[in-house]
């Protein structure tokens, strides 16, 4: 066990010594876990928010790691974890009774245990090794502390707690039935009741669009009940204390509350306004609801006497408070023990605690608890850093925030109204290319507040939905190429006016595209998508220069090096070509270590560095083709790659645990 846990738990005591020697003043942003990286900008997607259950303190999960907060001024206390990449990112956690230790789960199944006060990593209970993510999503300790059970879309387990630092001991596992498994672990909502008895489980069949909650006996695994009524997606579900009661809601109409003994609905709440229910949660004595949706946070009252005869009403809780402050959605929930205080965590980076009874605002846990970042773009002088990013599950505001590069401190977050997932960032900044619609896109400037539509225009022939249109800007920003679903790539001129004009449209592929670039010096053009095709034009009048099938799958990212000599293709293989010839300059594709996400050259062209989907960085020496180097920063999935203008600063951010790395490159190569 001790081996296990190895580098891992040095990292961590240096960062808890630190900290608990009065530390906690030292720029956050300097924490790291990988030589090179000199800077994190962000802490990442809240995943879950729990209070101790003495109420002094609540603990935040995120993508990266744990954080401990003073829950009556929302200080921050400690970082108990902030974790390494491999797929890992924390998605459940859980205080033990006496509050002394705190159990987290990870979505590629690993869970571990925390000493509280310490921030020291007590054990490593569970390990999943395939198949890979299973998700430990929910995790609960009996009322003695004795006992802890967890639960993924696999199996149930439980496991003995001892007196001393002792691994967990495991009790039982029983293995999930196909049925409490949903077509994406996306799909799937899990919870264990308090009382350990129950697990919930959502099911989603969008094909006959079945919506249901299954509740299964966690001692047995068989099924007890099915709940039926949703007529969409099931979006939150949530125990009341004693577990008596489950509330759902979904993403459109209605509100449920269910009884767990008999599995009979015993009220429902119809909104008939089309309102999303994005998280739930009862107070400790099951006196509120709160329910949270895109513009803010309900409050429902059972206690009210005599019973008001309003349409807002689940049963006997009443609607008596709303809270509106935040600026995007709301998408956790947190009680504190005694009811009067209520945590809400936002799709707009911030998590506030609320007065339950009066609905007065106590105090924000600052910002930073980003996700989804789309692009990323240095200023001219390489001091500020411009990151895009857009929530998701459910889908956010698009917003633009402004970090400090000598500082790492967050100068500003605009918020821009631009309802689009898939977009570009012009070379200056100062301009954002997006899907709109169907074949529909759009050109804005940013630089206005609102943003203001320069022009739009349509993909002729397009006849997919849209939602994979991709886009590349040359690198003067006078020329925009676009491709999507049915495999046309078309070339774009920015006219003095910075309207739009079309230049050419040409097809090589058969399936989607997934990704394209010019070449430096803006003479030719890369696209390449699903079915492994990878094509190269000329710019001047879009005829083919080659077209190869080499890649056996889908190709993710293709990048020029700074002289436009070499051309990079990554998917499930790394591919090196000369663009004059068309042939590889390798004689086999480099083996890799996991999908690619990205790639950019080094500024001499020297070295091509790789980001892939668990979050891993590999240089790899260009000419003789050796792996130089791995660097573990994310926890997923690694979306932008971009050089600062002075070449000695490499950014690396991730779409999904949202934070933004910055290394520095002499240290990294």
């Amino acid at each position: 066990m001790k081996k296990k846990i190895g580098a891992f738990s040095i990292v961590t005591l240096l960062i808890a010594g630190i900290l608990l020697n009065g530390s906690l003043a030292q720029d956050r942003t300097q924490w790291h876990f990988a030589e090179g990286a000199k800077m994190r900008l962000g802490k990442g997607r809240i995943n879950d928010i729990q209070f101790s259950p003495d109420g002094s303190r609540f603990a935040v999960a995120t993508s990266i790691g744990i954080w401990m907060y003073d829950a009556h001024t929302g200080e921050e206390l400690s970082v108990l974890a902030v974790l390494p990449g491999g797929g890992r990112m924390v998605t459940t956690i859980a205080f033990s009774p006496d509050g002394r230790t705190l159990a987290s789960g990870e979505f590629d199944g690993v869970g571990r245990l925390w000493d509280v006060l310490t921030g020291k990593p007590i054990a490593t209970f569970k390990e999943v090794s395939s198949p890979r993510y299973a998700g430990l999503t929910t995790l609960v300790f009996s009322k003695n502390g004795k006992k802890l059970m967890g639960a993924t879309i696999r199996e149930i387990s439980a496991w003995k707690l001892g007196e001393d630092i002792a691994p967990p001991t495991l009790l039982k596992t029983i293995k999930g039935q196909k049925s409490w498994q949903g077509n994406m672990v996306g799909d799937v909502l899990m919870l264990l009741s308090p009382d350990t008895r129950l697990l919930a489980n959502t099911t989603t069949d969008w094909k006959n669009s079945i919506f249901q909650i299954q509740l299964w006996d966690t001692a047995t695994g068989k099924l007890s009940h099915i709940l039926t009524g949703h007529t969409r997606w099931i979006k939150s579900i949530a125990f009341s204390a004693d577990s008596k009661t489950l509330v759902s809601g979904d993403g459109h109409e209605t509100i449920r509350l269910w009884d767990t003994t008999t599995g009979k609905l015993k009220a429902t709440l119809n909104w008939r306004r089309g309102i999303s229910t994005h998280a739930l949660a009862f107070s400790p004595n099951g006196g509120l609801i709160a329910s949270a949706h895109y513009y803010g946070v309900k409050l429902w009252d059972n206690t009210i006497k005599p019973k008001q005869q309003t349409d807002d009403a689940i049963g006997d809780y009443q609607h008596t408070l709303e809270i509106d402050e935040h600026k995007d959605y709301v998408s956790k929930l947190a009680f504190s023990p005694d009811g009067k205080t209520l945590l809400t965590g936002s799709k707009d980076g911030t998590i506030q605690a609320w007065d339950t009874a009066t609905g007065s605002h106590r105090f924000t846990v600052g910002t930073g608890y980003i996700e989804g970042t789309r692009d990323l773009m240095f200023n001219l002088n390489g001091d500020t850093l411009i990151s895009l990013n857009r929530p998701f599950n459910p889908e956010g505001n698009l917003q633009q925030q402004r970090w400090d590069l000598n500082t790492g401190s967050q100068l500003s977050t605009r918020f821009l109204g631009i309802d689009t997932s898939s977009m570009i960032l012009s070379p200056d900044g100062k301009m954002l290319a997006g899907h709109d619609s169907g074949n529909k896109c759009v050109l804005w400037d940013i630089n206005t507040d609102p943003p203001r539509i320069i022009d739009r225009f349509i993909l002729e022939g397009f006849r997919g939905s849209g939602s994979n249109v991709k886009f590349a800007f040359s690198a003067d920003g006078e020329m925009l190429a676009t491709g999507g679903e049915d495999g046309l790539v078309h070339v774009w001129n920015l006219i003095e006016s910075k309207k739009i004009r079309h230049r050419f449209t040409v097809k090589g592929h058969k399936h989607n595209i997934r990704t394209l670039a010019f070449s430096p010096d803006a003479e030719m053009l890369a696209s390449g998508g699903e079915g492994g095709t990878l094509c190269l034009w000329r710019v001047s009048d879009g005829a083919s220069l080659f077209t190869s099938t080499a890649h056996k799958s889908l190709i993710n990212t293709v990048a020029f090096s700074p002289d436009s000599k070499i051309l990079a293709s990554g998917g499930k293989e790394l591919f090196l070509w000369d663009p004059v010839t068309g042939t590889q300059l390798d004689t086999s594709p480099r083996k890799i270590r996991a999908w690619i996400s990205k790639i950019v050259f080094s500024p001499d062209g020297n070295t091509l560095v790789v980001g892939n989907w668990d979050g891993i960085l590999e240089l790899w020496d260009v000419r003789p083709g050796g792996l130089l180097s791995t660097h573990t920063g994310h926890t997923w999935w690694v979306e932008v790659l971009k050089f600062s203008p002075d070449g000695k600063t490499l950014v690396s951010g991730s779409f999904w645990d949202g934070t933004i790395l910055l290394w520095d490159w002499k240290t990294l190569k």
